[in-house]
């Protein structure tokens, strides 16, 4: 009889297991399946480049001005020179509108850089004074200042004052005096009754006093 309930035991016990597994295989089985896992969306992104801005430029205290481009010459030869000071050198010289200016020469360049060309005729002998006045900018006064400096006589009597620069011109038909002035004035005088710079002082000091002085 021992050995029998320590059977019946031992088949309980079994029996219990039994029912446990089965009941644990129930549950699994009514329980609901974990769905899988949905894989996350792949993004793709697309980074395109962008360009880099150009550096803005900057300007150094070195860097070198932008040469003066000048301007035309507008004051009237009236005012330019007055009626008394053509006058004072002989009454029969008169304004001259019909003069033209041909060749390669300095009232030529004066002309071509928008400067003011006067001329006045002496009806009884049939001579003639010219004057030449630009604004040229600074670029371009240095260089004609050069070229009549290179080929010409440097003249100190038709400066002026102590700024500007006078010179007597060679190899020409007639007296030419070019004065170029420390404000940027090129000034050019001629005539065959100029013997000599002095002879064209009342003239110059008449366009000295009129030009801007700065």
């Amino acid at each position: 009889m021992k050995a029998f309930t320590r059977s019946a035991r031992a088949f309980r016990i079994t029996s219990a297991c039994s029912l446990i597994g089965v009941s644990i295989a129930v549950l699994a089985g009514c329980a609901p399946s974990t769905p899988a896992a949905t894989p996350a969306p792949t993004v793709t992104v697309t980074v395109t480049p962008t360009s880099s801005p150009a550096p803005t430029p900057t300007w150094s205290a070195s860097s070198s001005p932008a040469a003066t481009t000048g301007s035309p010459v507008t004051i009237a030869c009236s005012s330019l020179v007055a009626d008394a000071t053509i006058a004072a050198i002989s009454p029969d010289f008169k304004t001259d509108p019909g003069a033209e200016v041909s060749g390669d020469n300095s009232f030529a360049t004066i002309a071509g850089l928008d400067g003011r060309l006067c001329s006045w005729l002496n009806s009884a002998s049939g001579s003639s004074i010219s004057v030449g006045v630009a604004n040229p900018g600074s670029a371009s006064l240095a260089t004609n200042e050069a070229k009549i400096k290179a080929s010409g006589t440097a003249n100190a009597a038709l400066s002026g004052t102590s700024g500007n620069r006078g010179y007597v011109e060679s190899n020409t038909e007639a007296p030419v005096f070019d004065v170029f002035t420390e404000s940027g004035y090129w000034i050019s005088i001629s005539s065959i009754i100029f013997d000599s710079p002095s002879s064209a002082d009342s003239i110059l000091s008449n366009i000295l006093q009129t030009l801007p002085a700065g």
